[in-house]
């Protein structure tokens, strides 16, 4: 490559003088050398490297050595063809093109996994496109929608192969709104089945007590097993036995025999002995298992 000579000819300023500019910087790049790194004529050493490397390391110290060297001199000769690229443009073209520039790396490194939310993410790419439209560069929507397949997880996987295949049978006619709502669709969707499996997988790990079938029940607080552990528990809203109820319930007997056997119905023993060396919440629950007992064997 020649040395770098200043460009001499018409800088860029738009389409007014566009068809001039052409012919003086097409022939300023190529005298200079400067063509075959901007038309890929020069390929990037990295297309070549299996010659010098094998997967793990260089065949040798002097292909290693060479690389280096192709690998430097690509670098460099192509930075000075984009420098001279640069020095036929207008200032203002400058400007604009360093602008566009921010906003296509912007639009190249966005991913779901920054935005964790696919509202976001698809809101932040409608946004990039729009500025680049405002500045004169209309994305195609074909490139618009690689960009929103581009940047999505992994998650998206099975989504994004389904979703793929149905844009790419209409590729001119490609409905971008219709694919952005896809996508906060199939976020919803996914949601939606890790929260299920969460659950599942709770509930699964609560044993299950042969006896009853009952998840979360222990051997010595099954009713079923034990029914006498019934009567153990308060009742509430449990209306009571109306005066000619004939019978009475198993849980009726069990405390009036328990009663008996402490001598609570005895004439002998008074309340006050009774209820002296019991707590508050005991003493309540005695006087109306009596009252009940009372009401049952005498009618009234």
């Amino acid at each position: 490559m020649a040395a770098i000579t200043s460009y001499k000819g018409e800088a860029l300023i738009g389409r007014s003088n566009y068809i001039e500019w052409l012919k003086e910087a097409s022939l300023f790049l190529e005298v200079y050398s400067f063509m075959p790194y901007i038309d890929g004529t020069e390929k990037n050493p990295l297309s070549i490297k299996s010659l010098y490397y094998t997967d793990s390391r260089p065949r040798s110290p002097e292909l290693a050595i060479k690389y280096l060297e192709k690998e430097t001199e690509y670098s460099r000769n192509t930075k000075r063809a984009l420098g001279a690229i640069k020095s036929t443009l207008s200032a203002d073209n400058i400007d604009s093109l360093e602008t566009i520039a921010r906003y296509f790396n912007k639009l190249i490194d966005a991913s779901y996994k920054l935005f964790k939310s696919a509202d976001k993410y698809t809101s932040h790419i409608q946004s990039l496109a729009i500025y680049l439209k405002e500045l004169g560069y209309k994305l195609p929507k074909p490139f618009i929608a690689i960009l929103l397949f581009k940047g999505l997880s992994s998650l998206f996987d099975a989504f994004s192969s389904r979703k793929y295949e149905e844009v790419t049978k209409n590729i001119k006619n490609i409905d971008i709104t219709k694919l952005i709502s896809d996508i906060i669709s199939e976020e919803a969707r996914l949601k939606s089945d890790t929260i299920s499996s969460a659950n599942k997988a709770t509930s699964n790990r609560i044993p299950l007590y042969r006896h009853c079938g009952k998840r979360g029940h222990i051997e010595p607080k099954c009713w079923d097993k034990y029914p006498e552990l019934r009567t153990e528990l308060p009742r509430p809203n449990k209306k009571p036995r109306s005066n000619n109820t004939p019978e009475k319930t198993e849980s009726t007997k069990a405390v009036m025999m328990m009663l008996a056997s402490h001598g609570l119905m005895s004439q002998e023993t008074t309340s006050s002995q009774v209820y002296s060396s019991l707590s508050d919440q005991e003493t309540s629950l005695i006087q109306a298992l009596a009252s009940i007992i009372h009401i049952i064997k005498t009618g009234y």
